[in-house]
């Protein structure tokens, strides 16, 4: 990120919107933290997840810490790698939990990455993040989801920072939903969290904004030039994929 970039987030955190914003997440994270035995944070190794771990931690040092691990065409080795070092380097309570299946594994098993849609790895993550909640009994999951990102992630303003899910009979804390992305990179900067550089990569193309970080095989925008980004920003990782299945190609 050039030193421009980060006098503009530099300025938002000095906002009075980043600082009410960040006190509503404070609040939402403490009530998660009052009223549940076991809360976790999912952490995605994206900016907002990176966010509400940040916040979490001077909340509660040892909150749990999970990242649901996709395996082959999961998450790329960089952020595997610094947020281990990240977590050793500050006592976190941090582990990572396996799908069924990886996600090269669910592609082989199909035949072509053409047979399948986002709902079909959707399924495998909540496979594990079904494991992880029994693994560790969590009874609140904290997550980094944000309204603006999406219209499908709009309608989570009706249930707010903090509820009760009756269908998934779990509690729901979203400390960041109400903000906007240049509050997200304001906390990062203005703390000097490490963040991959995934995000400098795809801001090239966007905007740092509404870069954001998925599982580097998925299917998210696959119409979109998704896997003509990922040929131009991670070489060896579309090569690793064309490998395997060469319909990729179509894409770039």
């Amino acid at each position: 990120m050039d030193e421009l970039t980060k006098e503009k987030f530099m300025l938002v955190y000095e906002s009075e919107r980043y600082r009410k914003h960040l006190k509503e997440a404070i609040e939402a994270i403490q009530t998660a933290v009052e009223k549940c035995q076991t809360p976790a944070i999912s952490f995605s190794f994206g900016k907002d997840s990176l966010v509400c771990v940040d916040i979490a931690v001077k909340i509660k040092p040892d909150i749990l810490i999970i990242n649901i691990d996709r395996g082959r065409g999961g998450d790329i080795d960089e952020a595997v790698k610094m947020y281990d070092e990240y977590a050793k380097e500050h006592n976190l309570n941090y582990h990572r939990v396996k799908t069924p299946k990886e996600i090269f594994e669910i592609y082989r098993e199909a035949g072509s990455i053409e047979n399948l849609s986002r709902k079909d790895l959707r399924a495998n993550l909540l496979r594990g993040i079904k494991t992880a909640r029994e693994l560790f009994n969590i009874d609140c999951e904290i997550t980094g989801l944000r309204a603006e990102e999406s219209v499908g992630r709009s309608h989570l303003n009706r249930f707010g920072t903090f509820h009760y899910s009756e269908t998934e009979k779990i509690y729901k804390c979203k400390p960041v939903l109400h903000w906007k992305g240049d509050e997200i990179w304001a906390h990062i900067v203005g703390n000097n969290l490490p963040y991959i550089s995934w995000y400098d990569k795809e801001a090239e193309f966007d905007s740092y904004e509404k870069a954001r970080y998925s599982n580097w095989a998925g299917l998210f925008m696959i119409n979109e030039g998704r896997f003509a980004r990922l040929r131009k920003n991670f070489p060896k990782e579309f090569q690793e994929l064309a490998m395997a299945f060469p319909e990729v190609k179509h894409y770039v």
